[in-house]
């Protein structure tokens, strides 16, 4: 049996309305999976650089990658939020140019490193202190 036109579903729906609804709700949840992967971050390198500044990088417990910052700045830090990764310094014996530590995923979670670089002696700074570098990268561990 036929409803006449402009007849209400159940709900108070009319047809369309109902078809109209069911599309966003397809498309918001079309997009969710499509974005789902890309919040959850890329898998990290196995060398971390400034390159990687801002990423949101993704380790199985267990693994260890290579933080490297170069010497053109000189860096406080770096600095862990969250129990999620350890940092470790790498101690060199002669100088490759850059800082290194070990960052070692230790427990499921979330950490952010950070880092202040500061340039001296730079072609685009002189003798002075130019403004200052910040370094971010956060390790979300699985």
């Amino acid at each position: 049996m036929q409803r006449p036109v402009g007849a209400r579903a159940a709900g108070g729906q009319s047809g369309y309305e109902y078809r109209v609804r069911r599309c966003i709700l397809i498309a918001a949840l079309a997009a969710w999976l499509v974005l789902l992967p890309a919040a959850q971050g890329k898998r990290a390198p196995r060398i971390v650089t400034l390159r990687d500044n801002g990423a949101r990088l993704t380790l199985r417990k267990g693994v260890r990658v290579q933080l490297r910052l170069t010497e053109r700045y000189r860096w406080r830090g770096p600095r862990v939020r969250g129990r999620a990764v350890r940092l470790e310094p790498i101690q060199h014996l002669g100088d490759p140019g850059y800082l290194a530590w070990t960052v070692a995923a230790r427990a499921s979670g979330k950490a952010v490193v950070r880092a202040y670089g500061y340039g001296f002696g730079t072609r685009e700074c002189g003798s002075h202190q130019c403004a200052a570098r910040v370094f971010r990268v956060t390790f979300v561990v699985r």
